[in-house]
C-alpha cells in the first residue's frame, strides 16, 4: 500500500510508478543469425564479427578486416488469466526489429580490434485500455542501443583476453491507468546514457577439438535525470490536481557473467558441440527510488534475484556442399522475478528455448539465417502487489538475419 501526505500526492505517488522498469529477465542474448542457430552457446567457438559481444578475445585468432550487419525480429503476446476464473485477457501482439552492426580488423599477428553497436535490453507490451490490470500497466517499452568498442590480444597460441567499453543509450516510456474514480492515464518517459565495460578469456586446451571460455559484462547504471510525468484524467475536477511534472529514477543493468565449453570429437572434424552457462546479477533491481517535482518520492523494493541460463549448441559443416553449415541448440532461461513481484509490465517467467539455423558462405561473403522460439512457462502473480492476481502465458519468436563479409 503507498502513503503519502494527503490523498492527492498519494495518488501521484502510487500511479506514476513504473512497475515495469523494476522486472528482471529482459536481456535478449541472441543478437547473431549464426549464434542463434546454436541457441548463442558460442563462448568459447565464435568465429564472426559478433564476438564482439559474445566473446571479443575470439578476435585476437582473426585475420583481416571483417563486418556484419543484420537484425533479429522479435514477435511475442501475453495471455493473463485472473485467480479465481474470469474471461483471458490478451496483450497486442507486439513486433520489432533489433538492429547489430560488427566490424573488426586484426592490426597484426597478436591484436585486433573491434566495435559494436546493436540492442540486447528492451521490452515491448500492451494490454486493452480497459483491462482489469491497468492501474498497473496498459503500454510497456524500454529500448537500449550500445556501442562497445573492444581490443583483443594473443597471448600465446593458446590463450587470448579481451577488454571493452559499453555506451548504452536507453529510452522507456510507461503508461499506467489511474484509479477509477479519476479515470484516465499517466505516461511517463525518459532518456538516459550508461557506461560499462567487459572482458574475455579464450583458452586452446587441446587445439582444434577443446576450447575454454570466461567473459564478463559490468552493469550498467542508468540514471533517468530527465523523466517526465503526463498526467490525463479522464475525470475534469482532477485536471488541476494532477500536473504534468518532472521526476527521476535510477535503473542498473545487471552483470553478465558466463563460462563456455566446446568440443569436437577429433580435430579437422565438422561437428562443434558447445555448452555456455550464463548468471546473469538481476539483484542489481533490489531497490529503485523515485523522485517526483511535487509529489513524494517512492521506493521500489523489489523481488528480481540472479538467474541462470543454460544454453547447448551443435554446428554441423557440411563435407559435400563446402560452406554450408546446419545448426541447432536448447536454452533453459530461468526466471528472475518472484512471484509477488510478477505484473503485466514485464510478465516473466521461466523460459524453454530451441533454435535451429542455417548458413552459407563462399568468397568474402557468408549469410546466416537462424530460428529461435521462446516458451514461457506458466507463472502465477499472487499478492496483488504488482497487478492482479492470476497466471501469465507468454510466447516469443525470434528471427534473426546477418549477412558478413570478410577480407583475408
Amino acid at each position: 500500500m503507498c502513503r503519502a501526505a494527503g490523498p492527492v500526492l498519494a495518488l501521484l505517488a502510487c500511479v506514476a510508478a513504473p512497475r515495469a522498469a523494476r522486472a528482471g529477465g529482459f536481456l535478449i542474448y541472441d543478437i547473431s543469425g549464426a549464434a542463434m542457430g546454436r541457441g548463442s552457446a558460442v563462448t568459447a567457438d565464435v568465429n564472426e564479427p559478433a564476438a564482439v559481444w559474445f566473446n571479443p578475445a575470439a578476435l585476437a585468432y582473426s585475420r583481416g578486416v571483417a563486418a556484419s550487419i543484420g537484425g533479429v525480429f522479435v514477435t511475442a503476446r501475453s495471455r493473463f488469466t485472473p485467480t479465481g476464473g474470469g474471461a483471458e485477457t490478451s496483450s497486442e501482439r507486439g513486433n520489432f526489429v533489433l538492429p547489430a552492426v560488427f566490424a573488426t580488423a586484426a592490426l597484426n599477428d597478436r591484436v585486433s580490434v573491434g566495435m559494436g553497436a546493436y540492442s540486447t535490453f528492451g521490452i515491448g507490451i500492451r494490454w486493452p485500455d480497459g483491462w482489469s490490470g491497468r492501474q498497473s500497466a496498459i503500454a510497456a517499452s524500454l529500448e537500449t542501443f550500445a556501442l562497445n568498442p573492444t581490443v583483443a590480444v594473443k597471448l600465446t597460441q593458446r590463450i587470448a583476453i579481451a577488454a571493452g567499453f559499453d555506451a548504452v543509450r536507453a529510452v522507456v516510456d510507461f503508461t499506467n491507468g489511474l484509479p477509477t474514480l479519476v479515470g484516465g492515464d499517466v505516461r511517463l518517459a525518459g532518456g538516459s546514457w550508461g557506461y560499462g565495460a567487459n572482458a574475455g578469456l579464450l583458452v586452446h586446451v587441446v587445439p582444434e577439438r577443446l576450447n575454454v571460455a570466461f567473459t564478463y559484462r559490468s552493469r550498467i547504471k542508468l540514471a533517468f535525470d530527465d523523466g517526465h510525468a503526463d498526467f490525463s484524467p479522464a475525470n475534469p475536477e482532477f485536471a488541476r490536481m494532477l500536473p504534468d511534472q518532472g521526476g527521476t529514477a535510477t535503473i542498473t543493468l545487471p552483470d553478465i557473467v558466463t563460462a563456455g565449453l566446446m568440443f569436437r570429437p577429433r580435430a579437422g572434424s565438422h561437428l562443434a558441440l558447445t555448452l555456455d552457462a550464463n548468471l546473469v546479477l538481476w539483484s542489481t533491481y533490489h531497490r529503485i527510488d523515485i523522485h517526483f517535482d511535487s509529489a513524494p518520492p517512492k521506493v521500489l523494493e523489489s523481488d528480481a534475484s540472479n538467474a541462470f541460463t543454460v544454453r547447448a549448441g551443435a554446428d554441423w559443416e557440411s563435407w559435400r556442399v563446402r560452406g554450408l553449415h546446419l545448426r541447432g541448440g536448447l536454452i533453459y532461461d530461468q526466471s528472475a522475478i518472484g512471484s509477488a513481484g510478477l505484473g503485466p509490465g514485464l510478465p516473466e517467467s521461466t523460459r524453454l528455448d530451441a533454435a535451429a539455423g542455417v548458413g552459407f558462405s563462399r568468397g568474402h561473403v557468408s549469410v546466416d539465417l537462424a530460428y529461435l522460439l521462446v516458451y514461457f512457462l506458466p507463472a502465477d502473480a499472487v499478492g496483488g502487489r504488482e497487478g492482479p492476481e492470476g497466471t501469465y502465458r507468454s510466447l516469443a519468436h525470434l528471427v534473426a538475419l546477418t549477412i558478413g563479409a570478410h577480407w583475408p
